[in-house]
């Protein structure tokens, strides 16, 4: 009794599409550390505060250029310099600018550098989470899938019947791309210094797995039987 023939599973052709985007950053980040020493904690705490308040008048005269200020670490610590000496109070606020308008980024440092025992570093480049440019890789992504699973099916003389699967491969952008930080500012004496910053551009990342069906491929294309006439 012979065996039913095995039926050939329905082809299938599965391929990652990719995309990258070199866009405008959208905001910056800008880093503010106020660092006060005393000779005693109370006077360290009180001078800290008074600095901390000059930047936040900094950062309100700015306007709408700063969207958020937020307090990202306090430390008050004995900072000792000399081991045959009693360690020194020191107290710090690190607080980060976000900025929104990015012409804006260069007066604010420099009018950030102008104050006493204030370290300015950044900025920092960055789209904002539900950019717009994350959609256009994702999509452009999947177009490249589209087009890559055509050639595909197309060099073994088939074509696309159905799609059957669509996994996300991943997204990414802005934050690992920034651009080069400046190293924390002394104090700017000059009334007239601008400083002209460029934005870095930033790279936005989309992939896509995607799985089609296919028609039945042109067998010849592998086939090695000869004609033997």
């Amino acid at each position: 009794m012979s065996s039913p023939l095995l039926e050939h599973p329905r082809p299938q052709v599965l391929v990652r599409g990719e995309a990258v985007l070199q866009v405008e950053p959208e905001v910056a980040d800008v880093w503010v550390t106020v660092r006060v020493r005393a000779r005693d904690r109370q006077t360290a705490l009180e001078r800290c505060r008074a600095v901390q308040e000059r930047v936040t008048g900094v950062a309100t005269a700015a306007g709408d250029a700063v969207e958020s200020a937020e307090t990202a670490g306090v430390s008050v610590h004995l900072e000792v310099r000399d081991r045959r000496a009693p360690g020194e109070p020191v107290a710090s606020v690190q607080t980060r600018l976000t900025v929104g308008r990015l012409d804006a980024v260069g007066d604010l440092v420099v009018a950030l550098g102008r104050l006493d025992d204030v370290e300015v570093s950044g900025p920092v480049w960055r789209l904002r989470p539900d950019s717009p440019a994350v959609e256009r890789a994702r999509l452009q992504a999947v177009q490249d899938a589209v087009h890559r699973a055509r050639q595909y099916a197309t060099a073994f003389g088939a074509q696309l019947t159905a799609l059957l699967e669509v996994r996300d491969a991943g997204l990414g952008g802005g934050g690992s791309r920034v651009a080069a930080g400046m190293a924390p500012m002394a104090r700017f004496e000059s009334t007239d210094i601008q400083l002209d910053l460029t934005p870095a551009h930033q790279e936005v990342h989309g992939a896509v797995e995607v799985r089609f069906a296919m028609s039945a491929p042109d067998s010849r294309l592998w086939s090695t039987e000869v004609d033997r006439g």
